[in-house]
């Protein structure tokens, strides 16, 4: 596990969310079934708007972000009493029979008892909205309720500082984040594996660009790669996206 050579230093503000529940949808559909296995760099701009206040999170375009698995107990399928207008085949003839606003039972796929480290360098957001968001995670603060992907999945958080992150290059190094796909990984027997493919910006209009597979260990523990880029942060071995 020998480290070819120091890169650079970043300041990184680490947090933690949890909730009984999570779901984290394909970007293109309102109405997935399926969820992420953790949230995506997308998902996570949403909820740092919402701690700071803010509806108009794109100025979160610019940070980089990972996440670890401190805690998921699998997924479970749930049916669900709610309106879906986005369904064409609804008939407004049958209103008066108990489908006003096209109110429909449907499955969703949620996470159980998800719970999660978050990183993020900042370096690159506006200094106005780094400090805005700053202010509000010291104080603990939410402007606006926090969910875990959906507003049925009310979330908690708690903000674990603003540390030093090391980048480091390792011939062979355990990483505690998702990793990219094209990074040299080995499956390993006794973990549980899964590759996602996930947006890494947001425009105006809700348009999603920068989708990028990932390989994730949904149990926690790490993956093993090698000649792999890490950041160091408080004994977390992180890949940035």
């Amino acid at each position: 596990m020998a480290a070819q050579g120091l890169w650079d230093i970043v300041m990184v503000l680490v947090w933690r969310i949890e909730a009984d529940y999570g779901h984290f949808s394909h970007p293109a559909t309102n109405y997935s079934s399926l969820t992420y296995p953790i949230p995506p760099k997308t998902t996570v701009m949403g909820m740092l708007g919402a701690i700071m206040g803010v509806q108009d999170y794109l100025s979160f375009n610019a940070m980089r972000y990972a996440v670890v698995v401190e805690r998921l107990e699998g997924k479970r399928q749930f049916c669900f009493n709610g309106i879906k207008d986005a369904l064409i085949e609804l008939d407004p003839s049958k209103e008066r029979n108990g489908f006003r606003k096209g109110r429909k039972q449907f499955y969703r796929e949620l996470l159980v008892s998800p719970h999660y480290k978050i990183f993020c360098d900042l370096s690159e957001v506006e200094k106005d909205v780094r400090d805005r968001l700053l202010l509000a995670m010291e104080d603990g603060r939410a402007y606006y309720p926090l969910y875990m992907g959906v507003n049925f999945c009310l979330a908690s958080y708690s903000f674990l500082g603003v540390t030093e992150g090391c980048s480091i290059r390792y011939d062979d190094a355990m990483v505690d984040s998702m990793v990219p796909l094209d990074v040299d990984f080995e499956l390993e027997d006794g973990k549980s594996y899964t590759d996602v493919r996930m947006a890494t910006r947001i425009a105006n209009g809700r348009e999603f660009g920068g989708f990028r597979d990932y390989l994730v260990e949904t149990s926690g523990r790490s993956i093993h790669c090698r000649d792999v880029g890490v950041c160091e942060v408080e004994g977390n071995r992180i890949i940035w996206s």
